[in-house]
């Protein structure tokens, strides 16, 4: 009897311990290939980091050239007036050989040579940049002085709007140094090396010295040498393809990673012994093979014990096994049932919202449709949510914001959802509250909506009240200012009772009346507070039945007192303006926080910033001004942006101009709405100043100007650039002490204002106002004083 029940027992643990194994080890292969693909990777990003080391140089050299280009003396053609210019910039900026402008025929002028008798109409930079493309180049042999160059080159235009074709051609030739220096650094262990190709394969910088080319005999190309790998790879580098592959390469087996350039038509490439990759894995092996070992003994002592632990184990299992089941039905039940009429509550409501014979008498049985199906999207975010927390894949993204704006736009939602039910909202915001903040935006909006929505549900009537104030200022963090700051939110609702006191941040679990229960499935509370949790703090309540309840609490946040210049950061670098005239902006909105987020974010930049309270003080001002862009609100006294914008489709003279509609409105029938009315996009609030500037530059056309980096503006100080007093001409001593005057109260758009002012007046003080210009847009109080008081002495 024993015997016949304790032989299946071990046949299956036989067969576990089998099937443990046979996993263990197809386990130990995936994590081993995983970390080899690591270890490659991390090979890989070393090319990387060159190229991109490579590709901020040449970008910062293409500006430079195509800002030249867009002077007025360039763009004069006269050499006797450009020569004197461009020697001063090839010493002001060291990293250019020399700088050369062309004619549409091809003669051309240079700083080293002065006219040259050659002739450069065949070169193909040449024949791109005439039509009109600015480019750079292959290296190659430059045929006035001999040397190994590269040339960036962009089309000049005329300052005629009928003229819409290149005048000449504009560039600035480097050397192959710099390239060569990056490249000949990258290192991935012992024996590694690295090396360039242009675009017809042949080396621009390679340890093997017959491979490069020289005054005599131009470099092979890789493509056409009889090695069958390096052909294959040379081709793929030319494709512009990346990658890193273990291929026979001088006799041994080496890994070569490779990424091609975008700022150039080139590719760089990384040779690694194969042993500097997978030595490393030698380690991991000799772990593996204890764990392996420890697995065994595990085994081993499981057998033994698995007659004690097979009826806890069974216990276990079925209590798991019935959570687990609940859990799934449920999650699926509820994605399968909200999901199915959501498609076609929605699909519905955007059809009819985008009808234009429906009578406005039916709008708001549409809009109730689209309530019904953003509420169902809600539910299902709860769910998808709380998967998320009880994983642990949830983290916070903190980033920097507005925080009076943010706050409003939050304040904007719960007006709308209070006036539909009849009752007062009020907000109380404390006046001494940061300007910019540090904060995870997306999961504090979350929780402070959570907590709004649940008191305006629970109050019929009376009023909801959201408060924010400063309890402490904590110790700073370096240089970093950091607030506790409290937020409560107080309703004259149905209260709650003791007993369910305890259970309302409970998973699923809902209070009060039945007509409550039915909106929602019990899961905001607890996903509110585990959020609340991961920021450091929890929530507190009191309530009382019938006379309401408050829900607060408190959570240190950061100061971001840089947060305009954060919100401008692209991965091009840090916007500080752009090219091309003054551009002006009319904003309308009847909130002073959210006029202020865009001036804020706007000015700095260089535009005019015009700001309108309601939709009737914008159309006069639109009428007056004739911006190039309106930003404008949709819920406004007056005349809200609805009207506006019909007002501004059919005025004269400004029928065209390019409207923004931002609105914290969270229906679609208002953004389909705006949109048929003639707004040209929508933009949500709170406002991202990404999202803002990217519509910006669509709308406008704008190309913007970038941060110069440290080692830039040491090497553009006035004592570098201005080392030669007679390069630049100042102006007379009564505006030199107007601009001295502007720059102490840190005024940088009149001063770039005085700039285009002076280049127009006279083409002598062109170069002192590009000067000016560049100082300007660096934001450097000091460094533009400096440069104006030596001005003064001379």
């Amino acid at each position: 009897m024993y015997s016949s029940r304790s032989l299946p027992i071990r046949f299956i643990i036989g067969g576990t311990t089998l099937i443990v194994s046979i996993s263990a080890y197809f386990s130990y292969q995936a994590a081993r290939k995983i970390t080899l693909q690591d270890l490659r990777g991390k090979a890989f990003l070393e090319v990387q980091r060159g190229v991109d080391e490579i590709e901020e140089w040449l970008h910062v050299r293409k500006v430079e050239v195509q800002t030249l280009a867009h002077t007025s003396t360039v763009r004069s053609l006269d050499w006797s007036l450009t020569e004197p210019y461009l020697k001063s910039e090839v010493e002001r900026i060291d990293e250019f050989f020399f700088f050369l402008l062309a004619t549409p025929d091809g003669s051309y002028f240079n700083t080293k040579v002065g006219r040259s008798n050659k002739n450069i109409k065949d070169r193909d930079y040449f024949q791109k940049a005439l039509a009109g493309k600015s480019n750079i180049s292959d290296p190659f042999i430059s045929r006035s002085t001999g040397i190994p160059l590269i040339a960036i080159a962009t089309p000049i235009w005329s300052d005629s709007p009928t003229n819409r074709s290149p005048i000449g051609v504009f560039h600035g030739n480097v050397k192959v140094d710099r390239i060569a220096k990056v490249v000949n650094s990258l290192r991935y262990g012992k024996n590694s090396y690295a090396f360039a190709l242009n675009s017809q394969g042949e080396a621009i910088v390679h340890p093997n010295s017959t491979l490069m080319s020289t005054v005599e005999k131009p470099a092979p190309s890789l493509l056409k040498i009889p090695d069958r790998n390096l052909n294959a790879i040379a081709q793929q580098m030319v494709n512009k393809q990346q990658g890193i592959q273990l291929m026979e390469i001088d006799g041994t087996k080496k890994y070569v990673a490779y990424v091609p350039l975008r700022e150039a038509n080139w590719s760089v490439a990384l040779v690694i012994p194969r042993q500097n990759i997978e030595s490393r894995l030698q380690f991991f092996d000799l772990i593996a093979l204890i764990v392996g070992g420890l697995t065994v003994t595990m085994i081993a002592v499981l057998w033994q014990v698995q007659a004690f632990e097979q009826a806890q184990l069974k216990k276990s299992k079925a209590a798991a096994d019935t959570a687990n089941r609940a859990k799934s039905e449920f999650l699926a039940n509820m994605s399968h049932e909200l999901r199915t009429p959501l498609n076609g509550i929605l699909g519905c409501a955007q059809i009819l919202l985008r009808s234009k014979g429906l009578p406005e008498s039916e709008q708001y049985h549409v809009n109730i449709i689209e309530q019904c199906g953003s509420h169902l999207l809600t539910l299902i975010n709860d769910i998808l949510d709380l998967s998320k927390i009880e994983a642990r894949k949830l983290e916070l993204n903190p980033q920097d914001v507005h925080f009076p704006s943010f706050l409003q736009g939050i304040v904007e939602i719960c007006q709308i959802r209070a006036e539909q039910k009849g009752i007062l909202f009020v907000y109380e915001p404390a006046s001494n509250l940061p300007t910019g903040v540090h904060v995870d935006v997306k999961r504090l909006r979350q929780v402070l909506l959570n907590l709004l929505g649940n008191a305006i549900k629970f109050t019929d009537e009376g009023k909801v009240s959201f408060k924010v104030e400063i309890i402490d200022r904590l110790h700073a963090d370096g240089q970093t200012e950091k607030y506790r700051i409290h937020f409560s939110v107080k309703d004259t609702g149905i209260g709650i009772t003791p007993t369910q006191l305890g259970n309302i941040f409970l998973p699923f679990e809902q209070v009060g009346e039945k007509k409550h229960q039915i909106e929602g499935t019990g899961l905001g509370l607890a996903i509110t507070r585990q959020l609340v949790q991961m920021m450091g703090s929890d929530i507190q309540v009191k309530s009382e039945i019938g006379q309401g309840s408050t829900f607060w609490f408190e959570i240190a946040i950061a100061q971001a007192s840089e947060w305009v210049q954060s919100a401008m950061a692209v991965s091009k670098g840090q916007i500080i303006g752009f090219t091309g005239r003054p551009r002006t902006i009319l904003m309308v909105d009847d909130r002073w926080e959210n006029r202020t987020v865009i001036t804020s974010l706007l000015q700095p930049l260089g535009f005019k910033v015009v700001e309108a309270s309601n939709g009737k003080e914008g159309l006069e001002k639109a009428i007056a001004l004739k911006p190039d862009l309106v930003i404008t609100d949709l819920l406004m006294p007056e005349m809200d942006g609805f009207e506006l914008i019909k007002h501004l489709r059919h005025t004269p003279d400004i029928q065209d101009v390019k409207i923004i509609v931002s609105s914290a409105s969270v229906f679609e029938a208002d953004q389909h709405r705006s949109l048929q009315a003639g707004g040209d996009t929508f933009l949500s609030k709170p406002v991202q100043a990404d999202e803002l500037l990217h519509q910006l530059e669509c709308h406008l056309g704008l190309i913007w100007i970038y941060q110069q980096s440290e080692e830039q503006q040491i090497n553009s100080s006035p004592t570098t650039l201005d080392s030669s007093p007679d390069k630049l001409t100042p102006p007379s001593l009564d505006i030199l002490q107007e601009l001295m005057n502007l720059a102490s109260k840190g005024n940088f758009n009149d001063i770039l204002k005085w700039a285009d002012k002076l280049e127009e007046t006279d083409t002598k003080f062109a170069p002192f106002a590009n000067q000016l210009r560049q100082l300007a847009r660096q934001f450097d109080e000091d460094l533009i004083l400096k440069f104006l008081t030596e001005k003064l002495k001379d």
